[in-house]
Protein backbone atom coordinates (compact mmCIF):
# COMPACT_ATOMS: atom_id res chain seq x y z
CA UNK A 1 0.00 0.00 0.00
CA UNK A 2 1.54 3.47 -0.81
CA UNK A 3 1.19 6.56 1.19
CA UNK A 4 -1.98 8.12 -1.21
CA UNK A 5 -3.80 4.97 -0.25
CA UNK A 6 -2.98 4.87 3.56
CA UNK A 7 -4.02 8.83 3.21
CA UNK A 8 -7.51 7.32 1.77
CA UNK A 9 -8.07 5.16 4.61
CA UNK A 10 -7.29 7.22 7.11
CA UNK A 11 -9.93 10.35 5.42
CA UNK A 12 -12.75 7.56 4.84
CA UNK A 13 -12.32 5.98 8.36
CA UNK A 14 -12.90 9.68 9.79
CA UNK A 15 -15.88 9.99 7.54
CA UNK A 16 -17.09 7.08 8.92
CA UNK A 17 -16.51 8.27 13.15
CA UNK A 18 -18.14 11.48 12.02
CA UNK A 19 -20.97 9.51 10.96
CA UNK A 20 -21.58 7.10 13.57
CA UNK A 21 -20.88 10.18 16.12
CA UNK A 22 -23.42 12.10 14.40
CA UNK A 23 -25.97 9.17 14.49
CA UNK A 24 -25.34 8.61 18.19
CA UNK A 25 -25.32 12.51 19.30
CA UNK A 26 -28.49 12.67 20.18
CA UNK A 27 -28.97 9.51 22.13
CA UNK A 28 -25.67 10.87 24.13
CA UNK A 29 -27.31 14.40 24.39
CA UNK A 30 -30.30 13.12 26.62
CA UNK A 31 -28.20 10.36 28.89
CA UNK A 32 -25.84 12.94 29.44
CA UNK A 33 -28.27 15.36 31.04
CA UNK A 34 -29.24 17.80 28.19
CA UNK A 35 -32.32 18.98 28.60
CA UNK A 36 -35.25 17.96 25.95
CA UNK A 37 -38.60 19.67 26.00
CA UNK A 38 -40.14 17.35 24.14
CA UNK A 39 -39.25 14.06 26.85
CA UNK A 40 -39.66 16.37 29.13
CA UNK A 41 -43.05 17.05 28.20
CA UNK A 42 -43.91 13.11 27.50
CA UNK A 43 -42.78 12.08 31.18
CA UNK A 44 -45.16 13.89 33.73
CA UNK A 45 -46.27 11.02 35.34
CA UNK A 46 -45.26 10.95 39.80
CA UNK A 47 -45.14 7.29 39.58
CA UNK A 48 -42.27 7.05 37.13
CA UNK A 49 -39.20 5.38 39.02
CA UNK A 50 -36.46 5.96 36.20
CA UNK A 51 -37.73 9.52 34.77
CA UNK A 52 -35.60 10.86 32.47
CA UNK A 53 -36.09 14.14 33.57
CA UNK A 54 -34.11 13.59 36.56
CA UNK A 55 -30.79 13.80 33.96
CA UNK A 56 -32.13 16.42 32.56
CA UNK A 57 -32.92 18.65 35.66
CA UNK A 58 -29.24 20.26 36.28
CA UNK A 59 -29.33 21.86 32.31
CA UNK A 60 -32.64 22.93 32.85
CA UNK A 61 -32.10 24.97 35.47
CA UNK A 62 -28.55 25.79 34.34
CA UNK A 63 -29.52 26.95 31.44
CA UNK A 64 -33.21 27.11 30.69
CA UNK A 65 -35.05 28.72 34.08
CA UNK A 66 -34.44 32.05 35.43
CA UNK A 67 -35.58 33.76 38.20
CA UNK A 68 -37.84 36.71 37.02
CA UNK A 69 -39.12 34.38 34.21
CA UNK A 70 -42.97 35.07 34.21
CA UNK A 71 -45.32 31.50 34.98
CA UNK A 72 -46.70 31.57 31.17
CA UNK A 73 -43.34 30.48 30.12
CA UNK A 74 -42.40 28.75 32.67
CA UNK A 75 -45.75 26.48 31.81
CA UNK A 76 -44.78 26.95 28.15
CA UNK A 77 -41.63 25.60 28.61
CA UNK A 78 -42.20 22.39 31.09
CA UNK A 79 -45.79 21.84 30.76
CA UNK A 80 -48.60 21.82 33.52
CA UNK A 81 -47.11 21.40 36.83
CA UNK A 82 -48.11 18.41 38.20
CA UNK A 83 -49.26 20.16 41.34
CA UNK A 84 -49.60 23.65 41.62
CA UNK A 85 -50.51 25.86 44.75
CA UNK A 86 -49.89 28.00 48.07
CA UNK A 87 -48.06 25.98 50.97
CA UNK A 88 -46.45 27.08 54.21
CA UNK A 89 -42.73 26.69 54.18
CA UNK A 90 -40.05 27.41 56.04
CA UNK A 91 -37.77 30.46 55.15
CA UNK A 92 -34.38 29.02 52.71
CA UNK A 93 -32.25 28.24 54.80
CA UNK A 94 -34.38 27.86 58.52
CA UNK A 95 -34.80 24.12 59.84
CA UNK A 96 -36.27 22.75 63.00
CA UNK A 97 -34.70 23.62 66.24
CA UNK A 98 -32.61 20.66 67.93
CA UNK A 99 -35.43 20.39 70.43
CA UNK A 100 -37.95 19.38 67.55
CA UNK A 101 -36.35 16.57 66.17
CA UNK A 102 -36.92 13.24 67.09
CA UNK A 103 -34.02 11.74 68.16
CA UNK A 104 -32.99 14.93 70.37
CA UNK A 105 -36.33 14.45 72.37
CA UNK A 106 -37.85 11.05 72.55
CA UNK A 107 -40.13 12.20 75.69
CA UNK A 108 -42.24 14.24 74.31
CA UNK A 109 -45.34 12.20 73.00
CA UNK A 110 -46.02 12.62 69.37
CA UNK A 111 -49.03 14.70 69.83
CA UNK A 112 -46.44 17.37 71.93
CA UNK A 113 -44.31 16.89 69.09
CA UNK A 114 -46.79 17.55 66.10
CA UNK A 115 -47.94 20.78 68.51
CA UNK A 116 -44.26 22.31 68.84
CA UNK A 117 -43.70 21.83 65.33
CA UNK A 118 -46.87 23.47 64.16
CA UNK A 119 -46.04 26.27 66.50
CA UNK A 120 -42.86 26.73 64.97
CA UNK A 121 -44.62 26.60 61.25
CA UNK A 122 -47.06 29.09 62.09
CA UNK A 123 -44.44 31.33 64.12
CA UNK A 124 -41.79 31.25 61.50
CA UNK A 125 -43.34 29.67 58.19
CA UNK A 126 -45.03 31.77 55.21
CA UNK A 127 -47.11 31.03 52.61
CA UNK A 128 -45.43 30.13 48.75
CA UNK A 129 -46.56 29.51 45.28
CA UNK A 130 -44.91 26.55 44.41
CA UNK A 131 -45.07 24.60 40.69
CA UNK A 132 -44.10 21.09 41.33
CA UNK A 133 -42.89 19.29 38.63
CA UNK A 134 -42.14 15.27 39.26
CA UNK A 135 -38.70 14.19 38.15
CA UNK A 136 -38.14 10.85 39.53
CA UNK A 137 -37.19 8.85 42.80
CA UNK A 138 -34.69 8.83 45.19
CA UNK A 139 -34.47 5.13 46.87
CA UNK A 140 -38.04 5.35 48.77
CA UNK A 141 -39.69 9.24 47.74
CA UNK A 142 -40.57 10.54 44.95
CA UNK A 143 -38.74 13.88 43.50
CA UNK A 144 -39.52 16.98 42.50
CA UNK A 145 -38.52 19.94 40.68
CA UNK A 146 -40.20 22.88 42.67
CA UNK A 147 -40.70 26.82 41.24
CA UNK A 148 -41.20 28.86 43.98
CA UNK A 149 -43.49 31.61 42.16
CA UNK A 150 -43.53 35.37 43.53
CA UNK A 151 -47.03 37.02 44.44
CA UNK A 152 -46.39 38.83 40.79
CA UNK A 153 -46.38 36.12 38.75
CA UNK A 154 -42.42 35.62 38.38
CA UNK A 155 -39.97 32.61 39.32
CA UNK A 156 -38.59 33.92 42.60
CA UNK A 157 -36.49 30.72 42.83
CA UNK A 158 -36.21 27.09 41.90
CA UNK A 159 -34.92 23.74 43.56
CA UNK A 160 -34.77 19.53 43.60
CA UNK A 161 -36.48 18.53 46.49
CA UNK A 162 -37.55 14.84 47.49
CA UNK A 163 -41.13 14.47 49.20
Amino acid sequence: MNAEQLTQQHFMLRKKIILLGMLFLPCACNYLGYFDQAAWLKHNDENEKSNPRARMVQDLMDHHLRKGMPHDSVVGLLGLPSHEGVETRLPKGLSYPDSLVYTTNSNLSSQERADRINEFYRLHGHPDTLLLYPIGWSIIDPMFLAVKMTGHGKVADYWVEEH
